[in-house]
Formats: C-alpha cells, sequence, structure tokens
C-alpha cells in the first residue's frame, strides 16, 4: 500500500512537467518574404526569439512579435505562418512594406491647433513649403528628413536618425540641426491668450544644432542622451516680452535626456498597454534654464470594444524668468480639450486625463485593385467613439503665484487609418461656461 502511495504522488508530481516538456517547441529556422528593402537584422532585432531557442509559449511569443514589428512603422503588416515537425518548429514571416520616400507638401496652420486656427479665422495665418522624407535608407531604418517651410514661422531642417550605429542593436544616433526666423512673435499673454507682435522685418531668428546618442537596452524602453548649441536672436526693436526686459542675443549650450516607453498593441493609438516620455533639458548661457515634460498613459480594455484611458501631462520649470522660446506645456506643445485657445505659461502645470472608449468599426481593410502598388492598395478605417473628462493645475513656484485649475468634459469620434493617420471630431463643454466643436489631427494620448 505504501509502495502505491509513493508511485501515485510521483505520477502526480511528474506528469505536468512532463506535459510542459512536450508542449515546448524549438525554433529550426526563421524564414523572411516580403522585406524587399528592410535587412534582416533590422527585423530581429524584434524578435523576441532567435534560431534554436525554445518556446513555452507560441502564440505569446508571435504576438509580441507582430506588435514590435508593427510598431517600427516600417510595415502596413506582418503574418505569421508555422511549419512543426515534431519538437521543431519553421517560423514564415510574411511582410507588407510601406512606402518610405515622401514628398510631403506643407500647407498647416500656424496656431498650436487645428480648432484654434478655425475660429481665429485668420486664414493667411499659414505655414507653406515641402518636407523630403527618406524613410528605411539602405534597409537599416534610418530616416533622412529635409524641410524647407516658409510662412508665420519658417524653418529649414536637417534631421538625421540611425537606431543602428556600427551595427550595434542598443546604440543609435539622431542629430537635428534647424533654422527658425519670423516676422511675427508672441509679445504678452492677456486673458489666457498670446498677443502678437509684428514688422516688415524679421525680427527673430533661431538656431539649433543637436546630437545625441540613442540607448535601447530592450524592445520596449529607448534613452536618448543629446546635447548642442542653441541661439536665439531678436531684433534691435524688441525690448520687451511678457512684461520682462530680454537680451537680443541668446546664446546656451543645452544638455537634456529624453526616456521613451511603450508596450502596448499600438503605439500611434494603443488600447491596451502602458506609454510615457520624459523630456528633461537645461541650457548654460547668460541666464541658465531647466524644465521637465512629462506625458504619460495607460489603457486597459475593461470588455470587448471598451478601453478605459488614463494620461498625465505635466511641465515643470526650474527657472526664474524662464525663457519664453524653451518653453513647452499647455497651450504650446500640448492642450487641455476644451482649453485650445487658451496658453498657461506657469512653473507647474499638471493634467489628468479620463477617457471610456468604445470600438464602433474594428479594423476594416479595403482592397482596391485599381491601384497598383501594394503599399497603397489596402488601407484600413477604424472608428472609435469616446466619452472624456480633464482636470488641469497650474500655478507657479519662481514668479508671481498664479493658480488655475481648467476642467472640461466632452465627447467625441476618433477615425483611425493608412499610414498612422488620426481624425478626432470633439464636442467640448469647459468650466469658464464655454461649448466647443473641435477638429483635431493626432491622437491626445
Amino acid at each position: 500500500m505504501q509502495r502505491l502511495i509513493i508511485i501515485f504522488a510521483f505520477t502526480i508530481l511528474i506528469f505536468p512537467i512532463l506535459g510542459k516538456t512536450q508542449n515546448k517547441l524549438i525554433i529550426n529556422n526563421i524564414i523572411l518574404k516580403g522585406n524587399d528593402k528592410t535587412k534582416r537584422r533590422i527585423i530581429e532585432r524584434e524578435l523576441p526569439f532567435s534560431i534554436g531557442d525554445t518556446l513555452s509559449d507560441l502564440n505569446t511569443s508571435i504576438s509580441v512579435a507582430k506588435k514590435n514589428l508593427i510598431n517600427t512603422r516600417l510595415f502596413h503588416n506582418a503574418f505569421f505562418d508555422i511549419i512543426q515537425q515534431g519538437q521543431y518548429i519553421n517560423i514564415i514571416i510574411r511582410f507588407e512594406e510601406r512606402w518610405y520616400f515622401w514628398p510631403i507638401p506643407i500647407l498647416e496652420y500656424a496656431d498650436p491647433n487645428l480648432a484654434t486656427w478655425v475660429r481665429r479665422q485668420r486664414i493667411d495665418y499659414i505655414n507653406y513649403g515641402i518636407v523630403l522624407e527618406k524613410k528605411n535608407i539602405l534597409g537599416l531604418n534610418q530616416k533622412l528628413r529635409l524641410k524647407i517651410r516658409r510662412g508665420i514661422r519658417e524653418q529649414y531642417a536637417l534631421e538625421y536618425n540611425i537606431p543602428m550605429l556600427f551595427g550595434n542593436k542598443k546604440i543609435g544616433l539622431h542629430t537635428d540641426l534647424s533654422y527658425f526666423r519670423q516676422k511675427e512673435i508672441h509679445k504678452s499673454i492677456a486673458d489666457l491668450q498670446y498677443i502678437d507682435l509684428k514688422d516688415d522685418k524679421y525680427i527673430y531668428h533661431e538656431l539649433r544644432a543637436l546630437g545625441g546618442i540613442n540607448y535601447r537596452p530592450g524592445f520596449y524602453a529607448k534613452h536618448l542622451f543629446y546635447g548642442g548649441y542653441r541661439q536665439f536672436d531678436y531684433d534691435k526693436s524688441v525690448t520687451n516680452l511678457f512684461g520682462n526686459p530680454i537680451q537680443n542675443i541668446n546664446q546656451y549650450i543645452s544638455l537634456g535626456y529624453t526616456f521613451d516607453y511603450f508596450k502596448g498593441d499600438y503605439v500611434m493609438y494603443p488600447l491596451k498597454g502602458t506609454k510615457m516620455k520624459l523630456n528633461h533639458e537645461f541650457g548654460i548661457g547668460q541666464k541658465k534654464y531647466a524644465y521637465t515634460d512629462l506625458a504619460f498613459s495607460i489603457h486597459n480594455p475593461i470588455i470587448d470594444r471598451v478601453t478605459f484611458s488614463y494620461g498625465l501631462n505635466s511641465y515643470l520649470s526650474y527657472t526664474k524668468n524662464f525663457p519664453y522660446f524653451v518653453f513647452a506645456g499647455q497651450g504650446k506643445t500640448w492642450y487641455i480639450r476644451g482649453f485650445e485657445d487658451y496658453i498657461y505659461q506657469n512653473d507647474l502645470i499638471l493634467i489628468n486625463r479620463l477617457q471610456i472608449k468604445y470600438t464602433l468599426l474594428k479594423r476594416k481593410q479595403f482592397e482596391f485593385d485599381w491601384i497598383p502598388s501594394k503599399k497603397f492598395s489596402k488601407p484600413f478605417l477604424s472608428i472609435y467613439l469616446n466619452g472624456f473628462t480633464e482636470l488641469g493645475y497650474t500655478t507657479n513656484f519662481n514668479q508671481e503665484y498664479e493658480e488655475h485649475t481648467p476642467l472640461s468634459i466632452g465627447t467625441g469620434i476618433d477615425f483611425l487609418t493608412y499610414y498612422d493617420w488620426v481624425g478626432r471630431l470633439e464636442f467640448v463643454y469647459n468650466n469658464r461656461d464655454e461649448t466647443w466643436i473641435n477638429l483635431h489631427w493626432g491622437y491626445i494620448f
């Protein structure tokens, strides 16, 4: 009887172990198809497995691999086929590559967002020009971008990004050379809106020459350490801005750090996952400056088709008489829905965003046979309904005390389609007793 009990106990213990062993699969080969441009090492960089690895959960590994590949923004889609022979498998990945060279005409509003530009009814308040962008150079996911923009804020820029430097999968290079000039600048704020200063000649010039090293230790986090030279020049006729006397020539050696993190389904429009971007920069010059800018969001599915999202935007300046030309935050680099027209130039700005989203139309694929290129012949459309509320808080530590608590509530509809294009139509009510109907490009989170 004792022997029977021992055998029975041993059987109970050993069977799960044997079962797990039998479920494990060994990768014999990884075959790539359709990557006409993209090199194999760029693709392998995104895979959580390699030839010879043993997988205990094949479905999870493939799901992670597909998300990583799509979030490179090099492919429309990636399809996985598995051929199994006993414990050994061959993984076949079929790609639909995107179009990588874009001559993009510029015809854009010069206001911080589309909704404000429409309400101001200043049709001439625009920028125009062209962007020449070449992605995936040599199939190595390098990006070269040339920008020529005229109008309210002229810009001449050259950017070059290399994700893998000298073949190192974790180290990359970032460069940014830009020159700006303007005949019209902001001189003050009244009732949370800009008052502008105009002239027939250029009264503001800005030069930016930055370079940095990217470090990507894993799939989800990226670090950028950068530095360089910034110069901001005002015409001699400009003596005072935002209530403070200014220097006409402002030169800085700038150093900064950016942390970028995303783990989820789709980086441009997440329905599941965590997203974060933190930037800290300080400048050494005639007057020092330092600031921290943070964007954070989490997205959790509640039930089928329903997602809850929470977001936090914050901006903190550590410097008295902070130079406006490097100011970030509400009204310049991001906004509170329902307060698109307003500027909060404070030392501390916090925004909390709560949103419930319903997927009205799941990703619907279309095929247009009359379009000869497969890079454009299979567009898709997704539609989402949402309700949201946003609460902000702004105050000053280094300047005269000033406090605001903007609050809004609203509903909207989002359209997501090819090449990461997002359009949003929103109906919003705020605690200034105002009601707005706003149209935006790009996702709020």
